[in-house]
């Protein structure tokens, strides 16, 4: 056959186009150990930086929440012009609530009630009490080990604070998420930081 003076090669009847090599050999079995090592690797990295994700948000959702109820204390003595308490809890977020007079149990939740005083064994009254937040996930760490270390913190009619200190939220442990930790100053000054109780000003 020719086409403008070019001859075209033409397929004899019954005859067929062979395909290319690659396509015909398929994958070696080394070829698809190596795939199959990179999907592992991704998936592995993939699957790390995603719980990291959720465990940053737990710990941010924990401090802000613990930043926040100190903020009501703190408005609240000054709206009622009275003492306000905020203690590491006793009880695992059930009544009677009562403080547990110790700076590791943060992390059992915290109440949030009228009066200075911080027994451990005289429940918190209902017409006291403010607010009680839950416990926080078990293999989260909630503590104080500042120098001043809290078992509670009071603000007065004014705003102040009884003493400075801090309470850090830390994540499980062999994360290589950071802690972040709520300080707090002698004047009633509230903040989150990154990092340990050293972080704070």
């Amino acid at each position: 056959m020719k086409i403008r003076g070019r001859r075209v090669p033409t397929l004899k009847r019954g005859s067929t186009i062979k395909s290319s090599h690659w396509l015909n050999r398929g994958f070696s079995l080394i070829e698809l150990m190596v795939v199959l090592t990179i999907v592992g690797i991704v998936i592995r990295i993939a699957t790390s930086t995603y719980s990291s994700v959720i465990i940053a948000s737990n710990i941010s959702s924990e401090s802000n929440s613990f930043w926040g109820d100190l903020q009501y204390a703190h408005s609240q003595a000054i709206k009622q012009g009275l003492t306000v308490t905020v203690c590491a809890a006793n009880t695992s977020g059930n009544a009677p609530y009562t403080c547990s007079g110790s700076t590791t149990t943060w992390s059992s939740g915290w109440v949030t009630y009228t009066g200075s005083y911080t027994t451990t064994t005289g429940a918190v009254t209902q017409a006291l009490l403010l607010r009680v937040r839950q416990p926080l996930l078990s293999t989260y760490a909630m503590k104080s080990t500042s120098t001043n270390a809290l078992t509670s913190l009071s603000f007065n009619s004014f705003g102040f604070s009884t003493t400075r200190g801090s309470v850090t939220v830390s994540p499980p442990s062999g994360s290589s998420v950071s802690s972040k930790t709520v300080c707090i100053s002698a004047v009633g000054n509230v903040q989150i930081v990154s990092g340990g109780d050293s972080a704070c000003p």
